[in-house]
Protein backbone atom coordinates (compact mmCIF):
# COMPACT_ATOMS: atom_id res chain seq x y z
CA UNK A 1 0.00 0.00 0.00
CA UNK A 2 1.27 3.52 -0.53
CA UNK A 3 2.80 5.43 1.84
CA UNK A 4 -0.32 7.89 3.11
CA UNK A 5 0.00 11.57 4.91
CA UNK A 6 -0.76 11.68 8.42
CA UNK A 7 -3.30 14.43 9.81
CA UNK A 8 -2.38 16.84 12.46
CA UNK A 9 -4.16 17.50 15.57
CA UNK A 10 -3.71 20.30 18.06
CA UNK A 11 -1.73 18.01 20.09
CA UNK A 12 0.94 17.57 17.26
CA UNK A 13 1.04 21.32 17.20
CA UNK A 14 4.66 21.41 18.88
CA UNK A 15 6.32 18.72 16.31
CA UNK A 16 5.21 20.42 13.81
CA UNK A 17 6.07 23.71 14.45
CA UNK A 18 9.80 22.44 15.57
CA UNK A 19 10.26 20.97 11.58
CA UNK A 20 9.24 24.49 10.56
CA UNK A 21 12.50 25.37 12.75
CA UNK A 22 14.55 23.32 10.80
CA UNK A 23 12.91 24.37 7.26
CA UNK A 24 12.00 28.25 8.08
CA UNK A 25 12.75 29.60 4.69
CA UNK A 26 10.20 26.88 3.03
CA UNK A 27 8.22 26.81 6.01
CA UNK A 28 7.26 30.31 7.12
CA UNK A 29 3.73 30.23 5.97
CA UNK A 30 3.00 27.15 7.38
CA UNK A 31 4.35 28.25 10.50
CA UNK A 32 2.75 31.04 10.93
CA UNK A 33 -0.71 29.09 9.94
CA UNK A 34 0.17 27.33 13.53
CA UNK A 35 0.93 30.08 15.53
CA UNK A 36 -2.56 31.40 14.44
CA UNK A 37 -4.20 28.43 16.20
CA UNK A 38 -4.93 26.39 13.11
CA UNK A 39 -5.04 23.05 14.17
CA UNK A 40 -7.11 24.26 17.08
CA UNK A 41 -9.45 25.90 14.44
CA UNK A 42 -8.73 29.41 15.88
CA UNK A 43 -8.13 31.30 12.94
CA UNK A 44 -12.04 33.13 11.92
CA UNK A 45 -13.18 32.65 8.83
CA UNK A 46 -10.65 30.18 7.33
CA UNK A 47 -10.77 26.44 7.19
CA UNK A 48 -7.75 23.96 6.52
CA UNK A 49 -5.75 21.05 7.50
CA UNK A 50 -2.15 19.83 8.20
CA UNK A 51 -0.55 16.60 6.98
CA UNK A 52 2.59 14.84 8.02
CA UNK A 53 4.54 13.15 6.69
CA UNK A 54 5.75 10.65 9.64
CA UNK A 55 9.27 8.66 9.76
CA UNK A 56 9.35 5.30 11.45
CA UNK A 57 10.82 6.99 14.97
CA UNK A 58 7.70 9.21 14.44
CA UNK A 59 9.56 11.93 13.79
CA UNK A 60 7.88 14.85 10.78
CA UNK A 61 9.99 14.61 7.93
CA UNK A 62 7.55 17.06 5.69
CA UNK A 63 4.28 19.03 6.01
CA UNK A 64 1.36 19.55 3.66
CA UNK A 65 -1.00 22.33 4.43
CA UNK A 66 -4.02 22.45 2.48
CA UNK A 67 -7.44 24.64 2.58
CA UNK A 68 -11.22 24.50 2.06
CA UNK A 69 -10.43 26.64 -1.05
CA UNK A 70 -8.14 24.10 -2.55
CA UNK A 71 -5.03 25.51 -1.77
CA UNK A 72 -1.81 22.97 -1.74
CA UNK A 73 1.49 23.98 0.68
CA UNK A 74 3.74 21.31 0.49
CA UNK A 75 7.43 21.36 2.67
CA UNK A 76 8.29 17.85 1.95
CA UNK A 77 11.65 16.18 1.64
CA UNK A 78 11.10 12.20 1.67
CA UNK A 79 9.60 10.37 -1.20
CA UNK A 80 7.52 8.83 1.20
CA UNK A 81 5.80 12.23 1.79
CA UNK A 82 6.17 12.67 -1.90
CA UNK A 83 3.63 9.48 -3.03
CA UNK A 84 1.40 10.26 0.13
CA UNK A 85 0.65 13.57 -1.51
CA UNK A 86 0.50 12.48 -4.84
CA UNK A 87 -2.32 9.78 -3.54
CA UNK A 88 -4.23 12.03 -2.00
CA UNK A 89 -4.37 14.63 -4.43
CA UNK A 90 -5.80 11.79 -7.11
CA UNK A 91 -8.25 11.11 -4.90
CA UNK A 92 -9.48 14.51 -3.77
CA UNK A 93 -8.52 16.29 -7.73
CA UNK A 94 -11.67 18.35 -7.15
CA UNK A 95 -10.36 19.68 -4.28
CA UNK A 96 -6.94 20.48 -5.79
CA UNK A 97 -7.10 24.33 -6.72
CA UNK A 98 -3.84 25.71 -6.50
CA UNK A 99 -0.41 24.67 -5.44
CA UNK A 100 2.79 26.37 -4.16
CA UNK A 101 6.15 25.54 -3.31
CA UNK A 102 9.71 24.75 -3.97
CA UNK A 103 9.47 24.50 -7.50
CA UNK A 104 11.41 20.74 -8.25
CA UNK A 105 8.29 19.37 -6.14
CA UNK A 106 5.64 21.43 -7.71
CA UNK A 107 6.61 20.36 -11.04
CA UNK A 108 6.99 16.52 -9.68
CA UNK A 109 3.16 16.82 -8.36
CA UNK A 110 2.15 18.29 -11.43
CA UNK A 111 3.30 15.62 -13.88
CA UNK A 112 2.02 12.81 -11.58
CA UNK A 113 -1.32 14.24 -10.61
CA UNK A 114 -2.16 15.35 -14.93
CA UNK A 115 -4.32 17.67 -14.13
CA UNK A 116 -5.11 20.27 -16.43
CA UNK A 117 -3.35 23.28 -15.36
CA UNK A 118 -4.68 26.82 -16.75
CA UNK A 119 -1.60 28.79 -15.47
CA UNK A 120 1.73 28.05 -13.95
CA UNK A 121 4.50 31.40 -12.62
CA UNK A 122 8.02 30.73 -11.74
CA UNK A 123 9.12 32.16 -8.84
CA UNK A 124 11.46 32.75 -6.50
CA UNK A 125 11.58 33.35 -2.52
CA UNK A 126 13.21 36.17 -1.53
CA UNK A 127 14.13 36.29 1.87
CA UNK A 128 15.69 38.80 4.55
CA UNK A 129 16.79 39.00 8.15
CA UNK A 130 17.75 42.53 10.15
CA UNK A 131 21.46 42.10 9.49
CA UNK A 132 20.91 42.71 5.69
CA UNK A 133 17.67 44.83 5.84
CA UNK A 134 18.69 48.07 4.47
CA UNK A 135 16.17 50.68 5.57
CA UNK A 136 14.75 53.01 2.63
CA UNK A 137 12.10 55.84 2.63
CA UNK A 138 9.11 54.35 4.11
CA UNK A 139 5.73 54.94 3.14
CA UNK A 140 3.52 55.64 5.64
CA UNK A 141 1.04 52.54 5.82
CA UNK A 142 -1.97 51.94 7.89
CA UNK A 143 -3.75 49.10 9.78
CA UNK A 144 -6.56 48.66 7.33
CA UNK A 145 -9.77 48.92 8.78
CA UNK A 146 -13.47 47.97 8.01
CA UNK A 147 -13.76 51.23 6.43
CA UNK A 148 -11.69 49.77 3.64
CA UNK A 149 -13.22 46.87 2.89
CA UNK A 150 -14.41 48.01 -0.13
CA UNK A 151 -11.28 49.46 -2.06
CA UNK A 152 -8.91 47.00 -0.24
CA UNK A 153 -11.08 44.15 -1.82
CA UNK A 154 -11.26 45.85 -5.42
CA UNK A 155 -7.71 46.22 -5.48
CA UNK A 156 -7.12 42.49 -4.24
CA UNK A 157 -9.47 41.28 -6.99
CA UNK A 158 -7.37 43.64 -9.42
CA UNK A 159 -4.21 42.49 -8.35
CA UNK A 160 -5.63 38.56 -8.63
CA UNK A 161 -6.69 39.11 -12.38
CA UNK A 162 -3.47 41.15 -13.38
CA UNK A 163 -1.16 38.86 -11.80
CA UNK A 164 -2.52 35.40 -12.16
CA UNK A 165 -5.31 35.71 -14.98
CA UNK A 166 -7.83 34.92 -12.19
CA UNK A 167 -11.06 36.76 -10.96
CA UNK A 168 -12.29 35.45 -7.24
CA UNK A 169 -14.47 38.63 -7.07
CA UNK A 170 -16.35 37.75 -10.16
CA UNK A 171 -16.64 34.13 -9.45
CA UNK A 172 -18.10 34.64 -5.78
CA UNK A 173 -17.87 38.15 -4.48
CA UNK A 174 -19.67 37.46 -0.91
CA UNK A 175 -17.12 34.90 -0.40
CA UNK A 176 -14.05 36.63 -1.56
CA UNK A 177 -15.37 40.20 -0.05
CA UNK A 178 -15.98 37.91 3.53
CA UNK A 179 -11.82 37.02 3.34
CA UNK A 180 -10.86 40.18 2.73
CA UNK A 181 -13.05 41.05 5.95
CA UNK A 182 -11.90 38.79 7.94
CA UNK A 183 -8.13 39.50 7.21
CA UNK A 184 -9.04 42.60 7.63
CA UNK A 185 -9.83 41.53 11.48
CA UNK A 186 -6.58 39.92 11.99
CA UNK A 187 -4.84 43.29 11.56
CA UNK A 188 -2.01 42.08 9.17
CA UNK A 189 -3.28 44.62 6.44
CA UNK A 190 -1.60 47.59 4.95
CA UNK A 191 -2.50 50.33 2.77
CA UNK A 192 -2.09 54.08 1.78
CA UNK A 193 -4.38 56.35 0.51
CA UNK A 194 -4.08 59.56 -1.06
CA UNK A 195 -6.25 61.73 -1.31
CA UNK A 196 -8.68 59.45 0.44
CA UNK A 197 -8.17 56.93 -2.04
CA UNK A 198 -6.57 53.38 -1.81
CA UNK A 199 -2.98 53.60 -3.71
CA UNK A 200 -1.52 50.52 -2.51
CA UNK A 201 -1.90 47.63 -0.29
CA UNK A 202 0.16 44.67 1.03
CA UNK A 203 -0.34 42.11 3.70
CA UNK A 204 1.66 39.73 6.03
CA UNK A 205 0.19 36.25 5.65
CA UNK A 206 1.98 34.52 7.99
CA UNK A 207 3.73 35.45 11.50
CA UNK A 208 5.90 33.39 13.86
CA UNK A 209 9.26 33.24 15.70
CA UNK A 210 10.37 31.10 12.19
CA UNK A 211 9.66 34.89 10.25
CA UNK A 212 6.95 36.67 8.33
CA UNK A 213 5.59 36.33 4.70
CA UNK A 214 4.25 39.27 2.83
CA UNK A 215 1.83 39.01 0.25
CA UNK A 216 -0.23 41.07 -2.03
CA UNK A 217 1.91 43.93 -2.76
CA UNK A 218 0.22 46.30 -5.08
CA UNK A 219 0.63 49.73 -6.40
CA UNK A 220 -2.83 50.76 -8.65
CA UNK A 221 -2.04 51.04 -12.46
CA UNK A 222 -3.04 55.27 -11.92
CA UNK A 223 -0.60 55.52 -8.99
CA UNK A 224 2.53 53.52 -10.32
CA UNK A 225 5.79 55.17 -10.68
CA UNK A 226 6.33 57.22 -7.76
CA UNK A 227 8.33 54.76 -5.76
CA UNK A 228 5.21 53.76 -3.66
CA UNK A 229 6.28 50.11 -4.02
CA UNK A 230 9.46 50.42 -2.82
CA UNK A 231 8.80 52.72 -0.02
CA UNK A 232 5.90 50.12 1.28
CA UNK A 233 7.60 47.18 1.27
CA UNK A 234 10.21 48.73 3.11
CA UNK A 235 7.58 49.64 5.71
CA UNK A 236 6.05 46.41 5.78
CA UNK A 237 9.47 44.64 5.69
CA UNK A 238 10.26 46.83 8.58
CA UNK A 239 7.20 46.21 10.25
CA UNK A 240 7.77 42.06 10.35
CA UNK A 241 11.18 42.37 11.36
CA UNK A 242 10.54 44.39 14.13
CA UNK A 243 8.41 41.06 15.35
CA UNK A 244 10.32 38.23 14.09
CA UNK A 245 13.64 36.95 12.59
CA UNK A 246 12.72 37.39 8.87
CA UNK A 247 10.55 38.70 6.02
CA UNK A 248 9.65 36.56 3.24
CA UNK A 249 8.15 36.88 -0.20
CA UNK A 250 7.63 35.42 -3.67
CA UNK A 251 8.43 37.36 -6.55
CA UNK A 252 7.62 36.61 -10.50
CA UNK A 253 10.95 35.20 -11.72
CA UNK A 254 10.37 37.71 -14.66
CA UNK A 255 9.34 40.69 -12.68
CA UNK A 256 12.92 42.28 -13.11
CA UNK A 257 11.93 45.54 -11.44
CA UNK A 258 10.38 43.63 -8.55
CA UNK A 259 13.33 41.26 -8.50
CA UNK A 260 15.90 44.55 -8.12
CA UNK A 261 13.65 46.69 -5.52
CA UNK A 262 13.69 43.33 -3.17
CA UNK A 263 17.34 43.19 -4.15
CA UNK A 264 18.20 46.95 -3.10
CA UNK A 265 16.40 46.12 0.35
CA UNK A 266 18.62 43.33 1.36
CA UNK A 267 16.72 40.19 0.21
CA UNK A 268 18.25 37.20 -1.38
CA UNK A 269 17.50 34.23 -2.76
CA UNK A 270 16.01 31.17 -0.77
CA UNK A 271 15.24 28.77 -3.29
CA UNK A 272 13.39 28.59 -6.99
CA UNK A 273 9.49 28.15 -6.32
CA UNK A 274 6.35 27.48 -8.31
CA UNK A 275 2.86 28.66 -8.14
CA UNK A 276 0.37 26.26 -10.85
CA UNK A 277 -3.01 27.20 -10.95
CA UNK A 278 -5.12 24.08 -12.09
CA UNK A 279 -8.40 24.42 -14.31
Amino acid sequence: MAPRLRQLGPKEATDAHRFCQERPDASVFLAGWLADGGLERRIRGARAWMFADVDEDGRIRGLVYISDTGIVVPVLDRDEGFTGLAELGRRNSQAVRVVVGERSLVDALVEVWGFPVRLARAQLAYTVDRSRFRTRDRLPLRTARVADLDPLTLASAAMAREEAGDDPYGRNPKLFRSRIRERIHRGRDFVFTDAGELVFKCNVSALSDVGGQIEGIYTVPAARGRGLGRRGTAAVTSWVLERTRRACLLVNEDNHVAKSLYLDLGYREAYASRTVFFQ
